[in-house]
């Protein structure tokens, strides 16, 4: 008899032997229990997560010859026929190799025929999404409608693509990946059955390489028994799969946090000789840096990492040398380096400069920790040192101070006040209205505007920090604004506590009061 591989070999027959995928099998058998069996099911997940499985196994307990049953027998000739895909009563059928209107109305000559053995004709239509918009129109009226004794099943992995007319008419199951800790504890299982040695690292690097494919897992380990035999190593494993050993990504990780470019780039020469994909190392990277900050952040990083315990120990010793806010930055850059390089025409390039970033990261510190550091160099320092720290910066602020008038006499006794206004107009008219009358004073602190009337104070004041930008936007330098007014000047009146009625109109309008011109007594 010729070799079965695993991935057939360990294919669940019964729906108790699914992994990962607990709450399908839970409503299908309660469906079979209480004999409401839909006529048609769309199975949508990611590849080798059980969907034709389940599939089949719905079919065998349909129409297996004990009867209606969540658990099929896999002896009587129908479940045998089923297992081996050999069943005239279950029709698997290739969406993507029969994608045309012809081969659905092939299927609707055929839906009329009763079953040989069992109570149902079951179709199974792998990869439905395939099919043709005309060939989904065909199969509308017959989903719709079916023969007593017909049932479909699709299966996709891109539900999204299938119409919501055809998604109307069936009841849909959404699968999992599986989970991480699941497949290394089926590999685990399947390697004791089979005779198979093979460590708890290597069981790991299998399981994270497979994205929670099940049927990925067997397919690679049946790889590596084909290339390392019945005792299998962690660098069988690498070499056979042609992945990146896991003790290089520590090093890396290591020399980027001690700042040592010099073997940060001796290693990526070696990443680059291997030849192994510069994007996918990347990635890879990235999820080594996020485990880190796992690791950092959580006190018990085993329930979120499934990662060996060594590992998780190697990884808890690194994170110990650097701060959370040095990751981010990394995580940050890498993320950044990570989409450059798919479009670099240089990728080894592109990532070493990437790394070099990421070496050569100062220790960065949050603002609450320069804020205290700050508070106690101020409380500490002594009083002669203030004021002498106190006079020098004043001075350099006078210097600065008397230098921008300079400046700004010059600016402006060029005629430019007026090219000002002129600017101001365009982009401000409302407010160049408000400073065309009022003449400014240039003094030490930069420009002084003196107003005479109330109603242009507050309008001014309220808009002083737009009036500084235009400002320095058309000197372009850096020119300060204060607005007095003359002692003699009536300010607009405030709005009493009891002027209910006004406050109300505010309220409701989003207005503000200028100035209030209300007569006394009136």
């Amino acid at each position: 008899m010729s070799y079965l591989v695993l991935a057939r070999k360990w294919r669940p027959t019964v729906f108790e032997n699914v992994i990962g995928q607990g709450h399908v099998p839970t409503t299908l058998k309660n469906a079979i229990n209480s004999k409401r069996i839909a006529h048609a099911y769309l199975f949508s997940g990611p590849r080798g997560v059980g969907k034709t499985t389940i599939a089949r196994i719905l079919a065998k307990a349909l129409n297996c010859a004990k009867g209606q049953t969540p658990s099929p027998c896999n002896e009587c000739q129908s479940c045998k026929e089923i297992t081996g895909n050999i069943s005239v009563d279950v029709i698997e059928i290739d969406g993507a190799s029969n994608t045309s209107v012809d081969n659905v109305r092939e299927i609707r000559e055929n839906i009329k025929y009763l079953p040989s053995y069992g109570k149902y004709r079951v179709y199974i239509i792998d990869e439905v999404h395939m099919l043709s918009n005309q060939a989904f129109n065909a199969l509308l009226k017959t989903l719709e409608e079916p023969p007593a004794h017909a049932i479909f099943i699709f299966a996709t992995t891109e539900a999204h693509k299938v119409p919501a007319t055809i998604l109307s008419r069936c009841q849909r199951f959404d699968f999992k990946r599986i989970s991480l800790r699941e497949i290394q504890e089926h590999l685990k299982f399947v390697a004791k059955t089979e005779g198979i040695s093979i460590t708890e690292g290597g069981v790991y690097i299998i399981a994270k390489e497979v994205d929670g494919s099940l049927r990925d897992a067997h397919s690679l380990l049946d790889q590596i028994i084909a290339f390392a035999g019945t005792d299998i190593k962690e660098s069988d494993i690498v070499e056979a799969l042609g992945l990146m050993d896991r003790t290089l990504l520590f090093q890396l990780s290591e020399t980027i946090i001690d700042r040592n470019g010099n073997e940060c780039l001796k290693l990526i020469e070696k990443v680059y000789n291997f030849g192994y994909d510069l994007k996918r190392f990347c990635q890879v990277l990235l999820e080594h840096i996020r485990d880190l900050v796992i690791v950092k952040v959580v006190e018990e990083p085993e329930g979120i990492l499934d990662s060996p315990e060594n590992e998780i120990e190697e990884l808890k010793r690194l994170s110990k040398k650097v701060s959370l806010l040095n990751l981010k930055w990394m995580f940050a850059l890498l993320s950044k380096g990570y989409e450059d390089i798919s479009r670099s025409p240089s990728p080894r390039f592109t990532l070493e400069m990437t790394l070099l970033k990421m070496v050569h990261l100062e220790n960065l510190e949050s603002i609450n920790a320069i804020l205290d550091k700050l508070e106690e160099l101020k409380a500490n320092s002594s009083n002669s040192s203030a004021a002498l720290a106190k006079k020098e910066l004043a001075n350099e602020v006078k210097t600065g101070v008397s230098s921008l008038k300079t400046a700004v006499n010059a600016s402006l006794g060029n005629g430019q006040w007026s090219d000002f206004l002129a600017f101001i107009r365009k982009k401000k008219p409302a407010l160049a209205s408000h400073i065309e009358l009022v003449n400014p004073a240039f003094t030490e602190e930069g420009v002084t505007l003196n107003i005479k009337d109330g109603p242009y104070y507050v309008y001014l004041s309220e808009n002083k920090k737009s009036l500084e930008q235009l400002l320095n936007e058309f000197f372009e330098r850096k020119i300060f604004i204060a607005i007095q007014v003359d002692e003699n000047t009536a300010m607009p009146s405030k709005i009493k506590g009891d002027d209910t009625i006004i406050k109300e109109v505010m309220k409701t309008l989003g207005g503000r009061v200028v100035e209030d011109r209300r007569r006394a007594n009136v």
